[in-house]
């Protein structure tokens, strides 16, 4: 008898599946739903070439945009479940439900003049600021310097003025200053200081904002920070000499419903990617971990610090454990398959063996049949072996040896029946 090896097939095969299950899952990418806005504010484009990047690259994320009308509306999308992550200026809002992955870049405030203008925060008590960009962020740190300053923050009116309209703003005296928050190599600030100082004839005033580390310590969303001296290119250094003033960062933000090994990944993959997002945003080359020296209301994502820590796990030492349950698994199974077989092919074996013990059987009752009727139940019966033995034969519980066995066993009983014939007929 032939018994094939169906249960340390069946293990093989199921090794194989899971292997080709778990490939396929792991070389998926994820997809995770980013919320940024305005349309027109270029953290948007950021978020456009990582996109591109991540997918060009074939990184294990995709990002998919989530738009939105600015920064509270797309931290109020990750604490609604509508965004996994979020691209915003912290100090004007931040998901509750979120924590820091990267910090995208750094903006400075800058408060400039024309020369022979206000050169103190005091100076423009009963004048109006031009903000370049109009949000009620930037209005609230005009509100916060002003106060700093000892002003009744009502004293210094702000309006909004495109930056095509800086000069004629100024030349007018509609503006006494100019209020501009960005990246200071950005092209935002950089026109603005060159507007203001042509409006100046060639003279410009960066208005040093006061006690700019009590404000840190009051809003540590806002920091202190400093103008250097020939920050901006021309004839003469601009500024003349280093000026006090804040800053405020964009910040990406995870959900914390999102697993610490997902982000951990994510932070690893957004952070190299660096170089190549800043290739079409080059304000993503300032993008940075977060620093955990620093205190701040928004804490860092536990994913990220396992990151910046050194501590990523392997995909073995993540997965390892299920591995060696699925093989323990694969094995019960193949072994309770072999027992359940071996049962199968026990029976088996016992039915060929009545049968055979039957063919001998009808030998003897063809050699001593009383009539025809007889040797035709016993035809019947040879009959209904001989489909009997194909069938096993086909379930490959007949080998070639025991096959002969029948084969022969049944032309013996064909054989007397024939003979008792002849021998009845005569």
């Amino acid at each position: 008898m032939r018994q094939p090896p169906l249960a340390a097939i069946a293990t093989l095969l199921g090794l194989i599946g899971l292997s080709v299950l778990v490939y396929y899952v792991v070389t998926q990418p994820t997809t995770l739903r980013l919320a940024v806005g305005p349309v027109a504010n270029e953290n948007v484009r950021t978020v456009t070439a990582a996109i591109q990047t991540l997918q060009r690259e074939r990184e294990p994320f995709r990002l998919r945009l989530v738009l939105t009308e600015g920064a509270v509306q797309s931290a109020q999308a990750v604490d609604q479940g509508k965004a996994d992550l979020a691209l915003v200026r912290t100090d004007i809002s931040y998901p509750r439900s979120g924590a820091a992955v990267a910090v995208m870049h750094t903006d400075h405030v800058i408060l400039i003049a024309p020369g022979g203008g206000a050169t103190r925060v005091e100076d423009l008590s009963g004048k109006t600021v031009g903000l370049v960009r109009d949000h009620s962020g930037n209005r609230e740190i005009l509100r916060i310097v002003a106060q700093q300053a000892g002003l009744d923050p009502a004293s210094i009116s702000a309006v909004p003025v495109r930056q095509p309209d800086l000069r004629t703003a100024l030349d007018q005296g509609r503006i006494a200053a100019v209020l501009v928050v960005g990246p200071i190599t950005g092209r935002q600030v950089y026109d603005a200081v060159n507007i203001v100082s042509e409006a100046g004839r060639g003279d410009i005033n960066f208005i040093p904002i006061p006690e700019t580390n009590a404000i840190e310590q009051r809003h540590p969303l806002i920091e202190a920070d400093t103008i250097l001296r020939g920050s901006f290119s021309g004839p003469r250094p601009r500024p003349e000499k280093d000026t006090p003033t804040l800053t405020v960062s964009h910040q990406l933000l995870a959900s914390k419903a999102l697993s610490d090994a997902t982000v951990a990944d994510f932070t690893r993959v957004i952070l190299n990617a660096k170089s190549q997002i800043a290739a079409d945003s080059p304000q993503a080359a300032r993008m940075e971990a977060p620093d955990q020296e620093k205190t701040s209301p928004i804490p860092i994502h536990p994913g990220t610090i396992t990151y910046i820590d050194g501590q990523t796990s392997t995909f073995l030492e993540r997965y390892g454990d299920w591995f060696y349950i699925a093989i323990m698994g694969l094995g019960l199974g193949g072994s309770a398959l072999a027992a359940w077989l071996s049962v199968r092919g026990s029976r088996a074996r016992a039915q060929i063996m009545s049968r055979l013990g039957g063919l001998d059987a009808l030998l003897t009752s063809a050699r001593t049949a009383a009539d025809e009727s007889a040797l035709a139940e016993i035809d019947a019966e040879a009959d209904r072996i001989f489909a009997f033995t194909l069938q096993e034969t086909a379930k490959s519980n007949l080998d070639t040896a025991s096959v002969m066995a029948f084969n022969m066993a049944l032309s013996q009983v064909r054989d007397a029946v024939t003979a008792r014939r002849r021998s009845l007929a005569g």
